[in-house]
């Protein structure tokens, strides 16, 4: 056996005629290897990611939230942080260091008498002005014990906030009313409404401060009984996407790893013309870890990688400059790190991966080919800000042209700004507004029934002028932009006097930590 193989077993299971044991359950393995990870994918090399959300926000950059798995081991209770990652050209990866700890969350560096905290997968997003920070709280009772004598667990999802993604979060609502279970996923849709998904697939309407439900949890029909965990929401072509991690049977046999008849771990995925469904089944996103990866090193004495052999999955999905993302994780790097892809590494010591999504002729995506060299690097020339002229601007019905500005009356009116260069992708829009208490601004493609690829709602503000800020899908190509104003109020008025799109083309990033 390899000198660097370090073992530390609960049992193990026997390659076939070898007699070399590879761990099931594997709490410590040392990170004994020295050299650098020598492929693209994992895409973060200094250390254990796992369970990433990809958004892009405002500074153009894409941004992801990580788990992170201790570099020691001892498995998913030690799971106690969050890191945010950023990348302008999705090959590339900045560290911003720690946002939040459970430390942050019980409020003093010691749990409570037997308790045993976890901080799972989250999900980050940006809602005017602010980033939203959600995550469970997993809560193990060591002194308790259920009456079919398992363990007793409670889990829940909070929320915490930040002016910056890579500033320190604060806690903002300790337990969201009405969350259970684990692995939040946050989606903004086109018309404005938040929402939020949790657990074996429930979902809800969030409120506006982004803070509780707004309306209680829909047990979503999926049309499939294998759902376990790993919820995340994706919308393309006016289809709501939701993908997932399936139940799988383990242990994985090293000579029959494609076994017919074990359920694998795959992340599958159902579509829905509505965000709360019904789905329906479709199949798979992305197969178990390691299949159909032929490129780079093998397991000795057999021709698949490594990590073949152990399975935890968590998916997230962006769209970037024209093409989408599947954000998954596997124990490449451990393997690497502590065997030198002599062996599987550890099945909770996991970093996150990259590859591209390619759709079919009907819209559906083809299950991703995953790899080790990782997605090709983008390039973004067009201009991070674009200034739409008013002085351009055609009105219509209850809206006119005044002084560089839109004067909205009557409740419900609409402006066409002609042939809007969008690029290869704008995904915000920024808008100065006055007077509006309850109205709403819809952003359509090429007329006012056309694509709608965003809304800002307004609220009660108080004396303006306010700016406003809503995220834009599909925001790309040569269009007229046309925004319709609408409002139950039909005395009501609004002066829009300002409006550019952003996060045409990534920011460079501002180091406030060294690495």
């Amino acid at each position: 056996m390899n000198n660097f193989l370090r073992f530390s077993l609960a049992f193990s299971v026997f390659l076939g005629g070898m007699g070399t044991a590879l761990p099931l359950v594997a709490q410590k393995k040392g990170n004994v290897n020295p050299f650098p990870y020598p492929y693209g994918n994992p895409v973060v090399k200094h250390m254990y990611t796992a369970d990433a959300s990809p958004h892009v926000m405002p500074d153009g950059r894409v941004w992801m939230v990580t788990s992170v798995d201790h570099p020691d081991g001892g498995g998913y209770a030690t799971m106690h942080s969050y890191h945010t990652f950023s990348s302008a050209d999705m090959v590339q990866w900045v560290d911003h260091g720690e946002v939040l700890n459970v430390w942050d969350v019980i409020g003093s560096d010691k749990e409570p008498e037997g308790e045993d905290w976890a901080l799972w997968a989250p999900d980050m997003i940006y809602h005017n002005g602010k980033y939203y920070l959600y995550f469970p709280l997993r809560i193990l009772h060591t002194d308790t014990v259920s009456a079919n004598g398992g363990r007793v667990v409670t889990s829940y999802i909070a929320v915490a906030e930040s002016n910056s993604p890579d500033e320190r979060f604060t806690v903002i609502n300790p337990k969201i009313e009405g969350t259970r279970g684990i692995d939040p996923a946050v989606f903004l849709d086109d018309d404005g409404k938040k929402y939020l998904y949790f657990g074996n697939h429930f979902g809800a309407l969030l409120t506006d401060d982004m803070r509780e439900l707004a309306t209680a949890p829909v047990h979503m029909e999926v049309h499939d009984d294998h759902f376990m965990e790993a919820i995340w929401m994706h919308k393309r072509a006016e289809k709501y996407f939701l993908s997932y991690h399936r139940h799988y049977g383990k242990p994985i046999d090293p000579n029959n790893p494609d076994d017919p008849e074990r359920e694998k771990s795959r992340l599958d995925f159902g579509v829905s013309d509505s965000p709360l469904g019904p789905f329906q089944y479709q199949g798979v996103l992305n197969r178990e870890l390691g299949v159909n990866v032929n490129e780079g090193p093998v397991l000795p004495g057999y021709d698949f990688v490594p990590w073949r052999l152990y399975q935890s999955n968590h998916g997230g999905i962006v769209e970037f400059h024209g093409k989408e993302y599947l954000f998954y994780h596997t124990s490449a790097l451990s393997s690497w790190w502590q065997d030198y892809f002599e062996g599987p590494g550890t099945w909770t010591q996991r970093s996150v991966c990259v590859d591209e999504i390619v759709y079919d002729n009907q819209g559906m995506p083809l299950p991703v080919q995953q790899s080790l060299r990782g997605v090709d690097l983008v390039r973004v020339t067009q201009p991070a800000l674009l200034t739409v002229d008013f002085s351009t601007a055609i009105p219509h019905k209850n809206a006119s042209l005044r002084d560089k500005s839109i004067q909205v009356t009557g409740g419900n009116a609409s402006v066409t700004f002609p042939r809007v260069n969008l690029g290869s992708g704008y995904y915000y829009a920024r808008l100065q507004a006055q007077g509006s208490e309850q109205g709403a601004v819809e952003f359509h493609l090429d007329s006012a029934d056309g694509p709608l690829i965003g809304t800002i709602l307004f609220r009660e503000t108080g004396a303006g002028p306010d700016v406003y800020e809503t995220f834009l899908r599909g925001g790309a190509g040569i269009h007229d932009l046309v925004l319709v104003y609408t409002s139950d109020n039909k005395k009501d008025s609004v002066t829009l006097s300002a409006l550019s799109c952003l996060a045409g083309a990534p920011a460079a990033v501002k180091m406030k930590k060294t690495r």
